[in-house]
């Protein structure tokens, strides 16, 4: 993992009777993105991307969250991270009423979630990131 943060949308699907949802896939970080070892800042170029992955689903697929790295450990959110997921919350053109943001460090991840309702983010989850054993494979 680099020292610099970086990030992308999360992207996924809502099923047919509105009771679950999939996070099936994602934006990777592009050139045009910010990165610094304290910073992250999406490009615009992200949202071209998530439209032409909408429209090519025949606008199934749909923005859901955020997700950045952080060069520690148990990522913590800043207080940046905090104020752009509020901002996310507020303003963001999407369908469902909850946001996914994903922070991944370098040895566990984090999940928070969103409402939009009432503007609360919430820990959703935190994993541990397990080693691969190449050996065998």
């Amino acid at each position: 993992m680099s020292d610099n943060e970086s990030g992308g949308m999360l992207i996924g699907a809502i099923s047919d009777d509105q009771k679950i949802v999939m996070i099936n896939d994602l934006t990777l970080p592009i050139k045009e993105d910010i990165q610094s070892r304290f910073q992250y800042i999406r490009s615009e170029k992200h949202n071209n991307l998530l439209k032409e992955k909408w429209l090519a689903s025949n606008k199934t697929l749909m923005y859901f969250g955020e997700w950045h790295t952080h060069p520690q450990d148990d990522p913590i959110y800043s207080t940046q991270d905090y104020k752009n997921w509020k901002m996310l919350l507020n303003h963001s053109n999407t369908f469902t009423e909850d946001l996914l943001f994903l922070i991944a460090g370098r040895k566990h991840f984090k999940i928070w979630l969103g409402n939009r309702k009432n503007n609360k983010i919430t820990l959703l989850f935190k994993g541990e990131f397990s080693e691969i054993d190449t050996k065998n494979n």
